[in-house]
C-alpha cells in the first residue's frame, strides 16, 4: 500500500458533516493509531536514558536498532537488560491525562484504535491489565485496541509499513489514518505514511513541533479536532532524519 503524498491542500471533515466526503480534498479520519510511552501513558524518559547506560549505546543511535544489529550471545544479553528495565518502569506507569474522555470519543462515534509501540509485548499487556478497567481484547470497550504492533513487528517506526499494515487490516487508505505520539519516530512514521501525525507536546519534546501536522498539550484536545475538523497544508516531502535524541519507545 503506497502513502499519499501530502502534495494538495487535505480537508478533513467533522463527523457531523455529510456521511462520505463529496470532493477529491475532502477526507475523514477512519482510524486513530497511539504509541503507549508518553502517549497513552506517562513518559519513562529516565528509563529509557537507564536502557542506554546499561546496553552502552553510542550518543544519537536508535536502541532497538543497535540491539538488533549486534551479533550473539551479545544481541540476547543485551535484549534481556532492556526487558528487566522495562520490568522496573511497569511499577511507575500512569495513565495519560485525557486519555479516558478521547477513548471514549472514538468508541462512540466507531473510530477503531491501534497501538504501535517499541515497547514489548509483556509491557503493553501490563497496561492493558492494570491501568485500563474491563479491557477484554475483541471486546467494543472504550479501552480495547486491535491490532496492537509492539517490537516484534519489523521494520519498527519511523518506518511507514505497521501503519500500511494496520490501514491494511482495517480496510482504509492510509491518510485516513491519524498517528499520535510524542517523539519524532512517531511523526515520522506518520509522516511516511502519508497519515495525520499529532504530538501529544511536553517540556522535553519542542524539537518535534515542526514535523508534526498538529500538536495537543492533552489527548482530549484530539477529541475537538476530529468533531470540528481541520485543514492540511501541502508540506515538504517527510525524512526520517529529525528524530535524534533519547531512543523512543
Amino acid at each position: 500500500m503506497a502513502a499519499q503524498p501530502s502534495t494538495r491542500r487535505r480537508r478533513y471533515l467533522p463527523f457531523s458533516a455529510t456521511p462520505e466526503p463529496d470532493t477529491p480534498q475532502d477526507f475523514r479520519i477512519k482510524g486513530v493509531v497511539f504509541d503507549m510511552d508518553g502517549t497513552l501513558v506517562t513518559p519513562m524518559t529516565e528509563f529509557l536514558a537507564e536502557m542506554r547506560d546499561a546496553v552502552g549505546v553510542p550518543p544519537g543511535q536508535d536502541i532497538l536498532s543497535y540491539v538488533h544489529d549486534l551479533e550473539e550471545p551479545d544481541r540476547s544479553l543485551a535484549e534481556g537488560i532492556l526487558v528487566e528495565i522495562e520490568q522496573q518502569a511497569l511499577q511507575e506507569m500512569k495513565i495519560q491525562p485525557g486519555l479516558p474522555q478521547l477513548l471514549k470519543f472514538l468508541t462512540d462515534n466507531q473510530i477503531p484504535k491501534a497501538i504501535l509501540t517499541r515497547n514489548n509485548v509483556d509491557s503493553v499487556n501490563h497496561m492493558l491489565e492494570n491501568l485500563f478497567p474491563d479491557h477484554q481484547a475483541g471486546h467494543p470497550h472504550h479501552f480495547a485496541f486491535d491490532p496492537i504492533l509492539t517490537r516484534s513487528f519489523r521494520p519498527v517506526k519511523p518506518d511507514p509499513a505497521p501503519l500500511f499494515h494496520i490501514a491494511q487490516q482495517w480496510n482504509v487508505q492510509p491518510h485516513e489514518l491519524m498517528m499520535v505520539g510524542d517523539h519524532g519516530d512517531d511523526l515520522n512514521c506518520g509522516n511516511n505514511a502519508g497519515a495525520v501525525s499529532v504530538l501529544l507536546r511536553d517540556s522535553v519534546n519542542e524539537r518535534f513541533v515542526g514535523i508534526a501536522d498538529h500538536c495537543v498539550t492533552s489527548l482530549d484536545a484530539i477529541g475537538d479536532l476530529l468533531r470540528d475538523g481541520f485543514v492540511l497544508d501541502p508540506k515538504q516531502p517527510p525524512a526520517t532524519k529529525p528524530t535524534t535524541g533519547v531512543a523512543h519507545s
